[in-house]
């Protein structure tokens, strides 16, 4: 397939196939109820970012890493005590259009944080760590900044997903404008292109635990079937997949990830010769 044949169907022939999409969605809308929900999951999420926030002592540093345009949890944060929210993005023209935060760092989270050992009370990303080349190098810059008993929330596609395994093999050009023009919804937030490197549950908590959270705790999802909305027949097999591997508990293949860890206390005591440092970043 072309990678722009979406965009150059002709109209005539796009009103059809839009009527037959949207007749395919309404029918898999009445499952809804019936069905685990990726967007249940999500709230999930943000209800514990939520938690985390209520229990910040004054004079605590929040990192929201991927901050991109928006922090969801902006508003839940006390900032007249002193606590500060940094948003880390590799875009810095994502970044220019973050009103939200009190500071804005452009920085790679695998290549290195720009903070001092021990600094950051809370760091937290939501859809982040699949575009991270190395998942592994990331996670130890994230334990290297997390003080003692700070805590680190994050939300993860995961790599045995259907939708994962699409990805890798799609080239990602026509994978987008495919889960554009299926999922209109999507523009806007499925644009960047996934790696999947180290996205599994099993792995992600071997490696918080390798990087000094003693209390890692994962929650998998496996809903997936709100991808294939579009295409009722499609829809029902992934429904009744994905439902089978959340019977079976097969966490090898959830769907979706949410890592919790709180920093061991005595995990810097195991370090002798750990000393602050920071590294240069660009500030927006």
């Amino acid at each position: 397939m072309p990678p722009d044949f979406v965009a150059n169907l002709r109209p005539r022939a796009v009103r059809p196939l839009n009527r037959f999409l949207e007749a395919n969605r309404r029918l898999s809308h009445r499952f809804d109820p019936r069905m685990e929900s990726a967007p249940a999951f999500y709230r999930h999420y943000d209800d514990l970012v939520g938690q985390a926030v209520a229990a910040l002592r004054p004079g605590s540093a929040v990192v929201d890493l991927g901050g991109g345009r928006e922090c969801p949890f902006a508003e839940q944060v006390d900032r007249s005590n002193g606590t500060r929210i940094v948003a880390v993005d590799i875009s810095g023209e994502e970044l220019r259009a973050n009103k939200d935060v009190d500071e804005k760092v452009v920085a790679d989270v695998a290549a290195g944080l720009p903070f001092s050992d021990r600094e950051i009370t809370l760091l937290v990303s939501r859809t982040l760590l699949e575009h991270v080349r190395d998942v592994p190098a990331a996670v130890a810059n994230i334990g290297r900044v997390t003080q003692p008993g700070g805590r680190t929330i994050h939300l993860v596609p995961c790599r045995s997903s259907l939708f994962a395994v699409a990805a890798r093999i799609v080239p990602w050009r026509i994978a987008k404008r495919l889960v554009h023009f299926l999922l209109p919804a999507s523009r806007g937030v499925v644009e960047f292109e996934p790696f999947y490197d180290c996205c599994e549950p099993q792995v992600l908590e071997r490696l918080f635990r390798q990087a000094g959270f003693d209390r890692v705790r994962v929650e998998v999802c496996w809903a997936q079937a709100d991808y294939f909305y579009a295409f009722f027949p499609a829809f029902l097999l992934v429904w009744a997949y994905q439902a089978l591997l959340r019977r079976l508990g097969v966490r090898r293949l959830a769907a979706y990830a949410i890592v919790d860890g709180v920093r061991s206390e005595d995990a810097y005591a195991a370090r002798p010769g750990s000393e602050a440092r920071s590294l240069e970043a660009s500030t927006t």
